[in-house]
């Protein structure tokens, strides 16, 4: 090659490079394939556990072991197993997304949160009685208002006592659903600012 064609060459490379594609980011199910690498034994053990209570099928595991939204300015991990003595908490919640769901209600959205440890439970936000440290808890990320939390608001009304429903709506347009306790909450987390008391 001739002196002056080397930087031709060069000039070549740097445009073919420029012209290419960039990296595209991994999908939840690619990230949370490569996080089960390393928590296969336990993952596998939770959803065994849940498999054999009938409600494994309700949450894609991507879903189910999704930790929080703010995981990486916690620190933490993007999915978590919760402890086993923690486990059955969650197969209530899941019975009753799975009736939500068969209701039409929470079907194609997504888990923002589902359990978190204390540490980052804190640094979420989250109470110092939340109920996703005891792995009781979902909270989901809705759409913009479609009509979607008047209804939950109506299943809530009609079922929840006997579901021991809780449902919680937080200014980010997420909900929260766990079942330890027929009971409702808002912006301010008391029940005069959730939307099934204020708009009937």
């Amino acid at each position: 090659m001739s002196p002056r064609a080397a930087p031709l060459v060069l000039l070549a490379a740097v445009a073919i490079g420029a012209c290419a594609p960039a990296p595209t980011a991994p999908t939840a199910a690619e990230r949370y394939a490569r996080w089960r690498l390393s928590h296969a034994s336990a993952t596998d053990a939770y959803l065994t556990y849940l498999s054999k209570h009938g409600v494994a099928d309700v949450l894609a595991p991507e879903q189910l072991l999704r930790s929080a939204r703010r995981w990486k300015p916690c620190a933490a991990e993007e999915y978590a197993v919760p402890p086993q003595p923690q486990w059955p908490a969650m197969v209530p919640t899941l019975r009753l997304v799975r009736d939500l769901r068969a209701a039409g209600l929470l079907n194609r959205v997504g888990v923002g949160s589902g359990y978190r440890d204390r540490s980052l439970n804190r640094c979420e936000g989250g109470a110092d009685g939340s109920k996703h440290l005891s792995n009781a808890a979902l909270d989901f990320d809705l759409p913009p208002d479609d009509g979607l939390r008047r209804r939950l608001c109506d299943y809530w009304r009609t079922h929840g006592a006997a579901r021991r429903f809780g449902l919680g709506f937080y200014d980010s347009g997420a909900i929260h659903v766990d079942t330890a306790g027929h009971r409702t909450w808002g912006y301010d987390y008391t029940r005069r600012s959730s939307l099934c008391t204020t708009h009937r």
